[in-house]
């Protein structure tokens, strides 16, 4: 899997693929954590996300965890509707932070 990644105001902004399920999130894991090694500060963009399943949450919560360990964080934005109802239900909402936009996102680090 190879992830569009973009750093902006020091901030690793990655475009997450179409699907992140139990046929690719540790495929996903591997290429994101180099990544998050680099620089824990990201924000994962889900503009194209339209599948994602309990290991696809597994992982973006794995990130979140080693991001936070290593003293930054990871911010979601662009979700779908479908995706953000997901979100809701399972309660994720309250473990990350969301917003609409890409700038949204990058604005909340500068607070």
């Amino acid at each position: 899997m190879l992830l569009n990644a973009e750093k902006v105001e020091g901030i690793t902004i990655v475009q997450l693929p179409e699907r992140i399920n139990s046929s690719n999130n540790r495929a996903f894991e591997k290429d994101v954590t180099p990544m998050m090694d680099e620089n824990p500060r990201l924000i994962f963009d889900l503009t194209q996300v339209m599948q994602l399943d309990s290991s696809g949450l597994g992982s973006l919560v794995a990130c979140l965890k080693h991001a936070r360990a290593a003293g930054g964080d990871v911010k979601l934005c662009g979700m779908t509707r479908q995706i953000r109802t997901l979100f809701e239900l399972v309660r994720m909402h309250h473990v990350f932070d969301i917003y609409n936009t890409r700038q949204e996102a990058l604005d909340s680090y500068r607070k």
